[in-house]
């Protein structure tokens, strides 16, 4: 079966408002547009990705012909004359893009009926990683403590979330669907008036929050797993940095084996945990959903108080968030786990980011020409998406020094 790609970063905004008819903001179609080809870099050889620019497809040709990359574009509305059983592979789903597809052509017995993705929009709420943290410890106790993690706690009244930030100064409220630090607010001094006009909004809107206490963060990083057939697999690893806002700055881009070394340097429970969190996912989300998904993690320090030589001692272990969230779609994380091996020569290490620019007439920051030796990249920087001159944001990897 054939695998069609698409790149739709407004799914997670269209998500919060669960209808069928979505106008998306300027500022996501544009992403859209500009970022088309980014799901070549997780796609299968042979797999078509649906853009309507003639440039994208270019592109995808040189994409093919220097990295081996063996992604074809097709345009929207060439859907209706694909011939044989496909499968659409989304940037995640949602009711509105579903009526899309249709209305390019897609045959609805290749796309996820609406009940489906209905249910797959109740999967995407943030109350899942609670789910997911209670069951890990069931499946983990004896072996791999996670018992000390706080979990999060799901809110509906404007009063009880005041009264929680008060006994929690710092903290993070979320409102149930978002994406890209989109709908969180770090809270470090306690309720206030802004607060208190920013959650009324989001109960309005989303019915409910989840609240969660600010933890000591050492490293961010997510475990991708990708669900074919009702089973899913770890599929690499992702280490990235956030902003003050929890929005997604860059990555890493590095061998899956160095990836995973930096992160159980830090916690060696870490291959246990992942071996849970797959058996949790077979049983929450594989029966239903086929594709990437990114489960974000935390490794965070916490103060130990204890007795040694009859005199009170402190000391900081590190700790284990094991599901900050759960993304139901691919990641930025699912690309730049794959680009490591995929990419990159050896012993080479790279950062993945997005830039973006105000206006087409704002010039690029500059960055040294890349260097690609036999079909990897050895030195400098390479624009992974299509240099259009019309485009406010690019993706790129630029070689660590």
């Amino acid at each position: 079966m054939q695998n069609i790609y698409l790149f739709n970063p407004q799914n997670d905004l269209a998500l919060a408002t669960g209808g069928i008819n979505y106008v998306a903001p300027p500022f996501a179609l544009q992403m859209a547009q500009d970022l088309a080809v980014l799901p070549a870099f997780i796609a299968e050889p042979g797999s078509l990705l649906i853009t309507d620019s003639d440039e994208d497809a270019q592109w995808l040709q040189w994409l093919n012909s220097t990295l081996g990359i063996a992604v074809r574009a097709i345009k929207r509305n060439d859907l209706r004359r694909l011939e044989g059983d496909y499968r659409v592979m989304p940037w995640g789903w949602c009711l509105d893009l579903r009526r899309r597809l249709v209305k390019w052509g897609a045959r609805r017995d290749c796309l996820p009926s609406k009940d489906l993705i209905y249910h797959l929009r109740g999967l995407s709420h943030r109350r899942l990683s609670i789910n997911i943290h209670l069951r890990l410890r069931e499946l983990l106790q004896g072996s791999c403590s996670l018992s000390d993690c706080p979990l999060p706690v799901e809110l509906a009244v404007p009063e009880e979330v005041e009264a929680w930030v008060n006994n929690h100064p710092h903290c993070y409220i979320k409102s149930p669907w978002s994406s890209s630090g989109r709908g969180i607010y770090h809270a470090t001094g306690g309720w206030t008036a802004e607060m208190e006009q920013w959650c009324r909004g989001a109960l309005k809107k989303q019915g409910s929050v989840l609240c969660e206490v600010a933890l000591n963060k050492v490293i961010d990083f997510a475990v991708e797993f990708h669900v074919m057939g009702g089973k899913c697999r770890a599929s690499g690893y992702s280490i990235f940095n956030t902003d003050a806002h929890s929005q997604y700055c860059h990555g890493l881009v590095a061998p899956a084996t160095e990836l995973h070394g930096r992160i159980t340097a830090l916690y060696l429970g870490l291959d246990k945990v992942v071996a849970a969190l797959s058996q949790v996912i077979d049983e929450m989300v594989a029966p239903h959903y086929t594709g990437w998904l990114g489960v974000d993690m935390m490794i965070y320090k916490e103060e130990v108080r204890g007795e040694k030589g009859g005199s009170k001692q402190q000391d900081t272990a590190l700790r284990l968030n094991p599901c900050v969230e759960l993304n139901l779609r691919p990641t930025m994380g699912a690309v730049t786990s794959r680009l490591g091996d995929m990419l990159l020569a050896p012993g080479i290490t790279a950062t993945f980011s997005i830039e973006q620019r105000s206006s087409n007439t704002e010039p690029w920051p500059r960055h040294p020409q890349p260097v690609i030796e036999g079909g990897h990249l050895t030195g400098g920087t390479l624009c992974l998406t299509t240099a259009s001159n019309q485009a406010l944001y690019r993706a790129i990897v630029s070689v660590n020094p």
